[in-house]
């Protein structure tokens, strides 16, 4: 029988510092709690190449990673972080000059035969967050953080994605959200 993939938790932020042909640095993920949902839609071109009277290869290639996540609420510090607004006497301001980060996505989902399938996605924008709103119609009406984000491959090292599975190769789960894993060896630094 087949693997199913259940659940969604653990929704985890950092900060892309530095991304350059030298290196990439990220600072310390954050967990944002109440994770609802995630869809991670990769586009991709292809075009097929015809030779000796056949489809002989097919060429892919990567553009924008859209992504859409949802939570049960996106604290006004984490959208501080994330937009670049200001804060005044408590008061948290949005304005046409604020900086939106840029950053890794982290999370998780269980596996039907038992542990987690673990995520990051590496290089990305969030899209302003939108407000919504409903009254009450005799019961409680829930709401949630709906946020869209574009990813795209470093420029370090050309990787979009890192994932892996709790299993006899892997067994460093306990490690997964320390440090954004955009390679392996991150999981065997100190500290990690």
């Amino acid at each position: 029988m087949g693997k199913i993939i259940s659940g969604l938790d653990m929704f985890h932020i950092a900060e892309v510092i530095r991304d350059d042909a030298t290196g990439v640095e990220y600072g310390t993920p954050e967990a944002i709690p109440g994770a609802v949902s995630i869809k991670v839609d990769p586009k991709t071109e292809s075009e097929t190449v015809y030779a000796d009277n056949s489809a002989y290869a097919v060429l892919n290639s990567i553009g924008d990673i859209d992504v859409e996540m949802e939570a049960t609420d996106l604290p006004l510090d984490i959208q501080q972080k994330l937009f670049g607004h200001t804060v005044e006497n408590g008061v948290q301001f949005a304005s046409i000059h604020d900086e939106t980060m840029e950053l890794a996505l982290g999370f998780r989902a269980k596996v039907s035969t038992g542990g987690f399938r673990y995520y990051w996605l590496l290089k990305g924008k969030p899209e302003l967050l939108p407000i919504e709103g409903k009254t009450e119609e005799g019961k409680p009406a829930p709401q949630t953080a709906k946020l869209k984000l574009k990813f795209m491959p470093l420029q370090y090292n050309g990787r979009w994605k890192a994932q892996a599975e709790d299993g006899t190769e892997f067994t460093q789960g306990n490690k997964w959200f320390n440090q954004v894993v955009y390679e392996g060896a991150v999981l065997n630094q100190t500290g990690a």
